[in-house]
């Protein structure tokens, strides 16, 4: 492949040389805003402009507030969530215990879900030349997502009462057109404690007061780890404490499909994919329900090939 097509790597300082900024909670009481309460560097240097945020949306007590000294590269409260970065190994962690939010009452229809996630809210198009904004199309040849994924513990504390017990884990490109609203949640789903094996899940944000109303097309972790021969389960149960499980997907038929039926349902104003761009992402837990759980990421890499 790398002798056929010109590749260019999506995601903007992948291995956060210059930090991360740590947002506060989501204000619902005043239009869902949120503020950059720290910026964190990962390395022996001063963090400098991030590109990416750690977000800890409806987690309970603020993160930021109470993050105590864990050593070099953590970020955490030192009960219920932490957020580290290994420079050596390029490894992510992400652990969420949601119970300092849910303090034992159950999880109603209608709640906020706790988050815990990375989020890069724009790459550097807008910055790159004329020749660089063409892998950020939808339109390339190839687009590769890739990365390792290791989950580290799970635990589930079963509430009679709680609408529905969902862990999700998730990743989430921002698919926009650089022009005009269009836009798409276009995702992969990474885990689903409910499911092992899913399908695709096509429909729109809703059902909480601060949804977007946006479209959303996630891929199914049937297909997700289609290439790599299994999952993050084991025996019908999430598969605490396995092996990395490198994944490996080429989205672009999965964007076709998704401007198909964004165009059908009238929701694209565009008049073709190759006007929608790749120009963001999120990463993380997205959980309803008390759990505590833990995922690693390494490796991470969404890659852009067009032929020479």
């Amino acid at each position: 492949m790398e002798e056929l097509y010109n590749k260019l790597e999506l995601l903007p300082d992948g291995r956060f040389e210059r930090g991360i900024s740590l947002l506060s909670q989501k204000d619902h009481r005043n239009g869902d805003r949120y503020t950059v309460l720290k910026k964190f560097s990962f390395y022996d240097t001063e963090a400098r402009q991030p590109y990416w945020n750690l977000a800890q949306w409806d987690s309970g007590p603020c993160l930021v507030e109470n993050m105590i000294d864990a050593g070099p590269g953590i970020i955490t409260d030192g009960t219920s969530r932490l957020f580290s970065y290994d420079t050596a190994s390029d490894t992510m962690k992400f652990r969420l215990d949601t119970s300092a939010y849910y303090q034992g009452k159950p999880a109603m229809q209608g709640d906020y879900w706790p988050h815990l996630l990375i989020e890069a809210p724009e790459f550097t198009y807008r910055r790159a030349s004329d020749e660089e904004k063409k892998f950020y199309s939808c339109g390339a040849d190839a687009i590769i997502v890739s990365l390792d994924i290791a989950l580290c513990d799970y635990k589930i504390t079963h509430n009679p009462d709680d609408w529905v017990e969902a862990a999700q884990f998730l990743l989430y490109l921002y698919v926009k057109n650089a022009d005009t609203n269009d836009f798409c949640w276009f995702g992969l789903q990474l885990l689903d404690n409910r499911w092992d094996l899913n399908g695709h899940y096509i429909g729109y944000d809703g059902g909480k007061a601060d949804a977007s109303s946006a479209m959303i097309y996630s891929i199914g972790s049937k297909y997700v780890y289609e290439s790599a021969g299994r999952s993050l389960y084991k025996g019908g149960q999430p598969d605490a404490g396995g092996d990395f499980v490198h994944v490996s997907v080429d989205i672009k038929p999965y964007l076709e499909d998704m401007f198909r039926i964004g165009k059908e349902e009238n929701y694209f104003k565009c008049e073709s994919l190759d006007e929608l761009i790749i120009n963001g992402m999120n990463m993380g837990w997205e959980t309803i329900g008390t759990f505590d759980h833990t995922m690693e990421i390494r490796n991470l890499s969404v890659t852009s090939y067009i032929r020479k």
